[in-house]
């Protein structure tokens, strides 16, 4: 295995719909290189060079931000499963560690160890006991109890391992913490190359040692069903642990990439490109984050893709209405600025082409007037037509480039945010699956079960429950009550509770149980057990030391508030603000909201949101665009699917819980309204008219306006506007431009303009010339779009009546369209003389 160095560009040729792109563009440069050489020919007066030269630039920019945005859309997949990987594993282990040391307090085991190797019965019992506790905790294949010589004195499976050698033994004497973490081959697990192993010494009730106990975890299994719920369908993606040196302890393909082989380490790197058996491929490493402080072994998530599989283009189509996409484009927070210029660039070159074509037509419209050679004039014509559509066809392709890069950046927003519901909902599974083992396995304890059977040293229960609730801390109180509710004892300092009777649903269905393999949870609710705060209760029955009748229960009070919340804060990205993306969790029932980090949206309170969430079965996950008030969010949301036999089929519990993650997207309010953009006519009257006006039309708001050709002169950029000082804002004047070393007044016109809708948009001034005893003069009008320069035969130009009209009318005569074309609005032609004297 070896590490390149890594020249972004190379990368570009890995992908595919990129390099479409780049071929595109080609082709329609050698089109632009051709309309520019005949454009010379056919005397158009138009440079197409610039025009060239700015779509190449804006190209290079794109391609970037294409192949950018491309990187980082894989690379924050892959570092997200790579942090996953090792950050699920941690957490997990973080409880076998808490289990060893409590474990090997059992009183059955210390007994059995002083009693020295007990007669048959004894030992059966306690492999018994073994076999009960990995019930309640499935994830651990086998213990194993030595003397204190290292020899195996009781475990629970058929290994024939009778004495070890292991140095956990030396290891679990010089500890200074409540638990030993190993994982390699042990010598009383012969038939495992690697297995990890959490062990720690007993100790008599002097504190002298007398045995050690050993916890084999179900490492490959759990690894297994981790890759399982990481791996995406048809991804060639190998998802991998490492182990502090490098070596890959797991993997998701073993056929690919197997364990035992070496990678790099590197874990400040954004991603590395590695050669591994003769192939490239883009890889990703990540260190655990830890959990409580707990960080394992050093391990490490890994993950690889062959570069070729790396930056496959999405084949989903998003459904994303416009102008929703366009709110959300707008949000900083999510399009960087860089986008949307690349957008606006395009619109800006396009506009100026088109005012290029625009005004070619009038200057060839001019040359007409003045009796030129017509056939070199639809020559030109032709060319400029050929320009503008090239220019279309450029525009478009852009413009798609841009919407694939947006829907690039959606598709992995609304990824994310599947994805973290999907991880914050299998945190927490994960999570509560230790809580009803807890329950179920504290409520064997043989001092719990004699003290409630026979009613004798109730004072000692106390001392056990602190004890516990100091190695498992995700519990703000544990009780113990008899048959009777009333409460004996409490792991928390507070004894106001002693002596008071419960009267609680929960503890009835608890008392009703005679199966150690059952436990009852409460509803989420209000209660005086939490701080008069919500939360989930945890209990299981204290059977009769000989009866299967319950005298008693075991409650464990969940920290809720604080757990919930750290479960939901360690799925999102870190230094997160709560008004960019937050989090919930969800009852699916009754959309009750359990956990929030958004306090706007309460706990307790009801989640009101499109109901197609809460029709998600297990395991399903949902992401799409919603809108809750005037706000817009994306939203990802994930269905519990529990963890091995919590909620399982066989589970008498059910309770599916959602998961939310919330990312804000934009105020609804705005408007980015493009639809000046889509305004476009155009009159085809054929040839059989003789006589034909020209007529130059552009847009004033949605008003479709035009001007005979004749007395235009030509069209400026609104940016070479000069305003006025100080001046009424609503005033028609709007200020002057230097035109041929002539000052101009710019008016715009849209108040008089009756039903206009003004886009607020304006890229044009019209230069106009109209007569003022017997001179020409010219006038610049305000147009938010330039439209076709039209020939429309003369009979079908109507005149519109001074008297009828009114004088304080711009308008000199409406256009009659062809007869295949019906349209809502008719092209106006103005009165060049009324606006001169406005």
């Amino acid at each position: 295995m070896s590490v390149n160095y890594i020249d972004t560009s190379e990368l570009i040729d890995n992908m595919k719909h990129i390099n479409r792109f780049k071929a595109d563009l080609e082709e329609l440069n050698k089109t632009w290189s051709q309309l520019t050489l005949l454009g010379q020919l056919g005397n158009t007066t138009t440079d197409m060079s610039k025009t060239q030269n700015s779509f190449n630039n804006l190209t290079d920019e794109l391609i970037t931000q294409l192949s950018t945005k491309t990187i980082n859309k894989t690379v924050s997949e892959m570092t997200s499963i790579a942090q996953v990987t090792v950050d699920i594993v941690i957490r997990n282990l973080f409880e076998r560690t808490a289990d060893i040391g409590f474990l090997s307090t059992d009183d059955e085991i210390i007994n059995f160890l002083k009693n020295k190797n007990s007669d048959i019965n004894s030992y059966q019992l306690l492999k018994l006991r073994f076999k009960e506790y990995t019930a309640k905790y499935s994830v651990y294949d086998d213990i194993i109890l030595f003397d204190k010589e290292g020899k195996v004195v009781c475990r629970l499976s058929q290994d024939t391992c009778e004495y070890s050698n292991d140095d956990i033994v030396s290891m679990c004497k010089t500890t200074q913490n409540n638990f030993v973490e190993t994982f390699k081959y042990h010598d009383f697990i012969p038939n495992k190359p690697n297995s990890l192993v959490y062990s720690y010494k007993v100790e008599d009730y002097d504190k002298s040692i007398i045995g050690f106990l050993a916890l084999s975890f179900k490492f490959e299994n759990e690894m297994e069903t981790i890759f399982k719920n990481l791996s995406k369908p048809n991804s060639k993606a190998v998802i991998m642990l490492l182990d502090i040196d490098g070596k890959v302890i797991a993997s998701s393909d073993s056929y690919h990439i197997p364990t035992g082989v070496y990678f790099n380490t590197d874990t400040s790197s954004e991603f590395k490109i590695i050669s591994f058996a003769g192939r490239d491929y883009i890889a990703k490493t990540c260190k655990t984050n830890g959990y409580e402080g707990f960080y394992g072994l050093g391990w490490l998530g890994h993950i690889m893709i062959p570069l070729e599989c790396a930056f496959k283009n999405s084949s989903k189509e998003l459904q994303i209405n416009q102008d929703i996409l366009s709110i959300i484009m707008h949000n900083e927070y999510l399009f960087e600025k860089e986008l949307l210029e690349i957008s606006n660039k395009a619109d800006k070159i396009q506009e100026e082409l088109n005012r290029t074509v625009w005004n070619g037509n009038i200057k060839l419209t001019s040359s007409n007037q003045n009796n030129q050679a017509s056939q070199a004039s639809s020559f030109a014509r032709s060319i400029l037509k050929e320009i503008r559509f090239t220019g279309e066809k450029t525009k478009i392709l852009f413009e798609q480039s841009i919407k694939n890069l947006n829907f690039t950046i959606m598709e992995a927003l609304l990824d994310d945010v599947g994805f973290l519901a999907t991880l914050s909902i299998d945190i927490m599974d994960r999570n509560l699956y230790e809580r009803a083992n807890d329950c179920r396995w504290w409520a064997l304890t043989p001092i719990l079960k004699k003290a409630l059977t026979h009613n004798e040293n109730i004072e000692d229960l106390r001392d056990i429950l602190e004890y516990i609730n100091s190695l498992y801390t995700v519990y703000s109180n544990i009780l113990i009550y008899d048959k009777n509710k009333t409460i004996l004892a409490v792991s928390n300092k507070d004894n106001s509770l002693i002596g008071t009777k419960l009267s609680q649903e929960w503890t009835n269905k608890t008392l009703s149980i005679k199966e150690t393999s059952k436990y009852c949870v409460s509803e989420f609710e209000n209660t005086y057990l939490y701080n008069n705060n919500y939360s989930y209760i945890y209990n299981a029955p204290i059977l009769h030391d000989s009866k299967d009748e319950a005298v008693g229960g075991i409650a464990i009070v969940f920290d809720s508030t604080s757990q919930f919340d750290a479960m939901l804060r360690d799925s999102l990205p870190k230094n997160i603000q709560d008004s960019h993306m937050f989090a919930m969790f969800v009852e699916k029932k009754n959309q009750k909201i359990i956990s929030s980090t958004n306090s706007d949206f309460a706990i307790g309170s009801k989640l009101n949101i499109d109901s197609d969430f809460f029709e998600l079965k297990n395991n399903q996950t949902l992401s799409k665009i919603v809108k809750i008030g005037d706000i817009y969010y994306i939203v990802g949301c994930s269905c519990s699917k529990g963890y091995r036999e919590y909620k399982s089929k066989d589970d008498s519990y059910q309770n599916d819980i959602l998961s939310f993650v919330f990312i804000y997207g934009g105020d609804a309010n705005q408007n980015f309204n493009q639809a000046n953009n889509k305004l476009q006519h155009l009159y085809n009257y054929g040839e059989n008219e003789v006589e034909n006006t020209d007529i130059a039309t552009f847009y004033i708001g949605h008003k479709w306006i035009g001007v005979e050709a004749k007395d235009v002169v030509e069209s400026l950029d609104i940016d070479s506007l000069q305003s006025p000082i100080s001046i009424d804002s609503n005033h028609h004047f709007k200020g002057t431009v230097l035109y041929k070393e002539n000052i101009v007044s710019v008016l715009d016109i849209t108040y008089f303009l009756k039903n206009s809708i003004f886009m607020k948009d304006t890229k044009d001034i019209i230069i106009i010339r109209y007569k003022n005893s017997s001179h020409d003069h010219t006038i610049g009008i305000l147009a938010d779009k330039l439209g076709e320069i039209v020939s429309v035969p003369k009979s079908k130009i109507s005149k519109l009546d001074d008297h009828l009209i009114g004088a304080g009318m711009l308008s000199q005569s409406i256009v009659i369209p062809p007869k295949d074309i019906k349209e809502e609005q008719l092209l106006t032609v103005l009165n060049i003389e009324k606006i001169s004297k406005l």
